[in-house]
């Protein structure tokens, strides 16, 4: 095989109700600070999936004006993912799963017709593999999921862990986002080249009301073309990338 292509999509992009529980549990972290909180549009600002890579910068931000490696530090992020876990068990975001987007089923059938290969990409565990998306007749659609394991210190080495798996001679990735730091980093990862092997990064913003990133914050990242709805995708990949 010469070429084989993958649909990276995150977890903040297939379920619908996600930056609604970051925001909560943010909102619920900063008193412990004695930090205000984060309106709607503040928090799309600066969320990052993780709670710890960007509510470190924020919090303890005299530290981090010092060293840009702060949100790195382990101490702080156990600190900062101790106290989330322990408010979402208090609103049951551990047990229950979140609603998936509309139209999320639909769009996993058309991208796996025409010839991508969907991948989950997600900076937390994998219970939703299983607890939700199995549930709900989702889970088949993914051939892959690329978790914290391979995500916890930079999300390019998620597309990098994806590629190297990869023996073909040219690997192409189209990652469908709505958080900028996702669109940046696979920016970042586009044209690696390991020997014979080539990475192509293809990064496609997601700009809904259920996105981390606002749609400013966005265009900001330099996604190579920017989408407002599953349907527009296919139609917009065909500029960019062979299907079929």
């Amino acid at each position: 095989m010469d070429s084989v292509t993958f649909l990276v999509r995150t977890m903040s992009d297939t379920v619908e109700t996600d930056i609604q529980r970051v925001h909560v549990i943010a909102n619920e972290i900063l008193p412990r600070y004695n930090l205000p909180p984060l309106s709607f549009e503040q928090l799309r600002k600066i969320a990052d999936g993780p709670f710890d890579l960007f509510l470190i910068p924020h919090i303890f931000a005299a530290e981090y004006a010092k060293d840009r490696n702060l949100p790195f530090n382990e101490a702080k992020r156990v600190e900062i993912r101790r106290v989330a876990l322990e408010i979402a068990r208090k609103h049951g975001y551990d047990v229950n799963p979140p609603d998936f987007q509309n139209g999320i089923e639909q769009s996993l059938k058309e991208t796996k017709a025409a010839g991508l290969r969907n991948v989950l990409m997600t900076t937390g565990g994998r219970r939703y593999k299983h607890q939700a998306m199995e549930k709900v007749g989702i889970g088949d659609y993914f051939d892959e999921i690329v978790d914290r394991e391979q995500t916890y210190y930079a999300k390019e080495q998620g597309f990098y862990y994806l590629y190297r798996k990869q023996k073909a001679p040219h690997v192409r990735i189209v990652l469908l986002s709505g958080t900028a730091n996702y669109i940046k980093a696979a920016n970042n990862a586009d044209g690696c080249k390991v020997v014979d092997s080539a990475l192509e990064v293809v990064s496609i913003a997601l700009s809904t009301q259920h996105s981390y990133s606002d749609e400013e914050t966005l265009r900001a990242a330099a996604p190579r073309a920017l989408i407002h709805r599953y349907d527009e995708l296919l139609p917009k990949l065909k500029e960019f990338v062979p299907l079929g």
